[in-house]
């Protein structure tokens, strides 16, 4: 997904409704070449479920830790305050 909405609630609903990649504005021709080379190079496992079947989107293995294991560390530890999020920020809730 290419957008130059990052708000939290904007990047947390695109990524559950299924959005693998994102890539925040502004971008460059160097970026998007640099993310076609990573899906390409390290595609992602899928995971079947009883409720989902798809890309698996978690780019760590972390050790499992309570009932909810799709939360990272990053996620748990680094609440983001910002109204828009930057890139990095964007890419830690896909970890």
């Amino acid at each position: 997904m290419l957008t130059g909405h990052t708000q939290i609630s904007r990047v947390v609903e695109a990524r559950d409704a299924g959005v693998n990649e994102f890539l925040a504005k502004p971008i460059s021709p160097k970026s998007i070449y640099l993310r076609i080379l990573e899906v390409i190079n390290k595609p992602r496992a899928f995971v079947r479920s009883k409720n989902f079947f798809g890309p698996d989107r978690r780019r760590k293995q972390l050790p499992f830790r309570g009932a909810d294991r799709r939360m990272s560390d990053a996620t748990e530890s680094k609440p983001v305050t910002k109204a828009a999020l930057s890139q990095d920020d964007v890419n830690a809730l896909f970890d």
